[in-house]
């Protein structure tokens, strides 16, 4: 619920107020002032005497991000207390126990109108949310405010889709429950044959959320699922980018054959290489009028990849594997399986071929680019292209005439 909302359904009784944060969240609870708590949830609401009020401040126990009811017992209105916490502040002309029913009153008039729908609130978040009709951080708070659990600082999206297209809706509700099982406090619903996990959590993340991945995995092997996992983002408003990210590495994973460490789970940070350069190739296609690759990459990966498919060799792939190992020659005969000098081997040959030395400092990451998009134009551009990209997944990339969503995704 919005600040605003709460004051306007106590404007009857509300003398003054001032506000500095957005929302606030009744479904968690009402608390009064004191005892103070040690560590409240951000958007807490607390309802309390003056007199108490008074007390929180000396003794110094204000909670940020949360909001103050003051209850008045006497007539004069106190100065709004200068501060560095964002607090919202509302003087009220009634006692603790009046404002305490209204607010029980209010929270039962919310969970009646949502618990008949929550399937549709759900759905119509979403729908709004893919079709852009809702974009600011304000607007997507005060819709996230509405779910029956609350919504964390740090939010990813994870993607979750059964290998067969499901139609028995008791299939549908039991891996529903076996999700929500495994995400307890989790925002999750099923839309248009995969389930959105609304994943959330507290403390800060680069890559992995707080969850067991094989744990996870072990679920989504039993079950024949696939998940796609964004990165964790504290902009509730870029949750499209998260869904279509995460929606992405689940296609890449499943056809770019990349070993990873959890069976079934494509996580955003092993593929985000591979979704830029599709991302390129959309708008290179378009633009060139042409689905070769080739043309973006260094003359030496297209002749070594031409000499392989003569000579029916795999130098490109060891070379790529070198660069993946940061040039770390036993690494890479580890990850290829070959004897170290084997490979030594093969990065001569690579040489010879050439008639020159690979500048590796310089040119290291050109070379390692060049060979991700031959991977890419092997397994992609050349293998079912047209189910591919006429899939759900890509529709919004691959769709010449939606000039808008091209420009969006494949800028200039």
């Amino acid at each position: 619920m919005t600040t605003k909302e709460l004051i306007k359904n106590l404007e009857d009784i509300t003398l003054d107020y001032t506000l500095a944060i957005h929302s606030c969240n009744l479904e968690q609870g009402i608390h009064f002032f004191l005892p103070a708590p040690a560590s409240p949830v951000p958007g807490t609401i607390f309802v309390g005497s003056a007199s108490d009020w008074i007390n929180v401040r000396r003794q110094e126990k204000l909670c940020n991000e949360c909001t103050y009811l003051i209850c008045m017992d006497r007539n004069s209105l106190p100065a709004f207390p200068t501060t560095n916490l964002q607090i919202n502040i509302v003087y009220l002309n009634a006692s603790s126990q009046t404002v305490v029913s209204r607010l029980v009153s209010l929270v039962s008039k919310t969970r009646s109108a949502q618990s008949p729908s929550i399937t549709q609130l759900y759905k119509s978040f979403w729908h709004d949310i893919l079709n852009q009709d809702i974009t600011t951080q304000n607007q997507v708070m005060e819709r996230l405010t509405r779910f029956p659990f609350q919504v964390h600082k740090h939010i990813a999206c994870i993607v979750v889709r059964h290998a067969k297209s499901l139609r028995n809706t008791d299939t549908i509700h039991k891996i529903t429950r076996v999700l929500q099982n495994f995400f307890p406090n989790t925002n999750i619903f099923y839309n248009e044959k995969e389930w959105i996990v609304l994943y959330s959590q507290k403390k800060d993340t680069s890559d992995n959320l707080d969850i067991s991945y094989q744990d996870f995995s072990d679920l989504l092997e039993h079950y024949q699922l696939y998940a796609g996992i964004s990165y964790a983002c504290q902009l509730p408003e870029v949750l499209r980018t998260l869904y279509l990210t995460a929606d992405a590495s689940i296609e890449l994973g499943k056809r770019l054959a990349i070993s990873s460490q959890y069976r079934r789970i494509y996580t955003y940070h092993q593929y985000n290489p591979y979704y830029v350069i599709h991302l390129c190739s959309c708008y290179f296609r378009k633009l060139h009028n042409t689905e070769n690759l080739m043309y973006l990459t260094h003359p030496d990966i297209t002749r070594l990849y031409y000499h392989d498919l003569e000579n029916n060799n795999n130098l490109l792939d060891v070379l790529y594997s070198y660069l993946c190992c940061g040039q770390n020659l036993n690494r890479a005969s580890q990850k290829l399986h070959m004897h170290r000098n084997t490979v030594l081997n093969k990065l001569n040959k690579i040489n010879d071929f050439l008639q020159h030395d690979f500048d590796y400092e310089s040119d290291h990451f050109l070379l390692l680019l060049s060979c991700m998009i031959m991977h890419y134009q092997g397994m992609f551009l050349q293998k079912d292209v047209d189910e591919f990209f006429s899939s759900h997944s890509f529709d919004h990339l691959s769709n010449e005439q939606d000039n808008t969503d091209l420009q969006q995704e494949c800028p200039d």
